[in-house]
């Protein structure tokens, strides 16, 4: 997954639930990725031979030693990397763009009153209005948003060669997330609205407090029911029993017990060029998922520490810290949300026919007042994945340690791999690191990956006591 908070791909195409109570607390999947857009080391050493490595003579020239920790793109590939990063960008403002667009026309031109007043004729039940009004509402907005969801995640992943799924394909991918963000959808608004119009006051603090067990529910099930529905999943130890049981060892060394039943590997060259890596779930659903892309680009050791990073997540409760986090900043926003949202409905309620708080047709005020909020909040929210992606760097490099010669080697060259292989930009703006970035840049990465052995200084380790053994 991308490190810059905007795409999704495959599994991780985590499908946009446009009724607003889940908007920052899916932020979470962040912690999904092990490094998409970050640039990795071009520092290496002797790599440490395994059977069954499957590096390529193009990743053997990347192994070869360098004088600093850097990540390094040829001059054509920087090129192209910067063109894409930049692409990526645009494309991400514009869809901010387009959201805030089409909830004002919505509001303004009166479809979401119009849609109201249907729905009213139609049924007298409020249940069915809502879940009428939803449907056709969230619909309309993934139709408009369809152009540039098509360009920003079929053309452009084409243009620049990273994918290989058909248009078909997409298309169902599509639909299936329609499917899932209408559904979704129609349980939030109702509920919404249900608590808005119970207490007109306080729903602020009720919704709030409803986006808890909801959002705890969707990182439940979200393996069990989203995942399947767009990638084929294998357990590793059928594909791969070597790697499965070093990865076993690696983790009983950090003190973390998945079973090797929920460690897969995922058929992502069905659709993509991109490597990646990422953990999912709580309790009973936890699992790690392996693409087969960054099987057949990195050897056992590189991906040791790929799956390292990602453990350190659970072994260091990032899910729940995160969640509780970004659940308080959401707080705030929910009230600012209410103030914000009342002093537009008494200005210009009456004027566009928006009855108050409570009428359906005030979901777009709702949604583009959220959207707004979440943005301005996503320095907030990124910089706490940023802090927590850097966490469990430092814990991949602790709990390889024993298990993989050189573990720094090793991080170092999976990074640059998939820098490479994921087009990550060699040199974002500040600005962009700053604001969208949901781990750190690929350099600071690197030179921690290559600077970080307290091993060899006879200093214990923060993490993974272990791992001085």
């Amino acid at each position: 997954m991308m490190h810059v908070a905007m795409k999704h791909n495959g599994s991780n195409r985590v499908f946009r639930i446009s009724a607003g109570l889940l908007l920052l607390a899916l932020g979470l999947s962040g912690l999904a990725g092990y490094g998409r857009q970050q640039p990795g080391p071009a520092v290496v050493t002797e790599p440490a031979g395994t059977a069954g490595e499957k590096a390529t003579a193009d990743q053997q020239q990347v192994k070869a030693p360098q004088a600093e920790a850097r990540y390094v793109l040829p001059l054509e590939k920087r090129a192209r990397a910067v063109a894409y990063s930049r692409a990526q960008y645009l494309i991400y403002f514009a869809s901010l763009a387009l959201s805030i667009g089409i909830y004002g026309l919505f509001w303004r031109a009166g479809f979401a009153v119009a849609l109201r007043d249907w729905v009213r004729r139609v049924s007298r039940r409020r249940f069915v209005q809502s879940s009428l009004f939803a449907a056709l509402f969230l619909a309309a907005v993934e139709v408009l948003e369809l152009p540039l969801d098509y360009y920003g995640e079929f053309r452009l992943e084409h243009r620049f060669d990273l994918s290989t799924q058909g248009l078909g394909s997409w298309l169902a991918d599509w639909t299936k997330n329609l499917g899932l963000t209408v559904l979704t959808g129609i349980i939030l608004v109702w509920v919404f609205y249900w608590l808005v119009r119970r207490s007109p006051r306080r729903w602020w603090f009720y919704s709030w407090l409803a986006s808890i067990p909801l959002t705890l529910g969707f990182i439940l099930i979200g393996p069990y029911v989203v995942e399947p529905l767009f990638n084929r999943f294998t357990p590793l130890d059928k594909t791969q029993p070597v790697l499965a049981g070093r990865i076993e060892k690696m983790l009983s060394r950090g003190g973390l017990a998945i079973p090797r039943s929920h460690i897969y590997e995922m058929n992502a060259s069905a659709k993509t060029r991109i490597v990646d890596a990422y953990v999912s779930g709580l309790g009973a659903s936890k699992r790690m998922v392996v693409w087969d892309t960054l099987l057949n680009k990195l050897d056992s050791d590189e991906t040791l520490l790929v799956l390292g990073h990602e453990a350190g997540h659970y072994v260091l409760h990032h899910i729940p810290k995160e969640f509780a986090l970004i659940e308080l900043l959401f707080l705030v926003l929910s009230y600012v949300g209410f103030v914000v949202v009342n002093g537009i409905l008494g200005r210009a309620g009456a004027r566009t026919s928006v009855e108050g708080a409570g009428d359906l047709a005030s979901l777009p005020i709702m949604l583009l007042v959220l959207t707004v909020l979440v943005f301005a909040a996503s320095p907030g929210i990124n910089g706490i994945s940023r802090h927590y992606e850097h966490q469990a760097d430092q814990f991949g490099l602790e709990v390889a340690y024993g298990t993989v010669a050189d573990p720094n080697a090793a991080d170092i060259r999976a990074f640059q791999i998939l820098g490479e292989e994921d087009l990550e930009d060699p040199d974002p703006n500040p600005f962009v690191r700053f604001w969208l970035y949901t781990h750190p840049p690929l350099d600071d990465r690197i030179r921690f990956a290559a600077s970080y052995r307290p091993w060899a200084e006879g200093k214990p380790c923060e993490f993974v006591p272990l791992a001085r053994d």
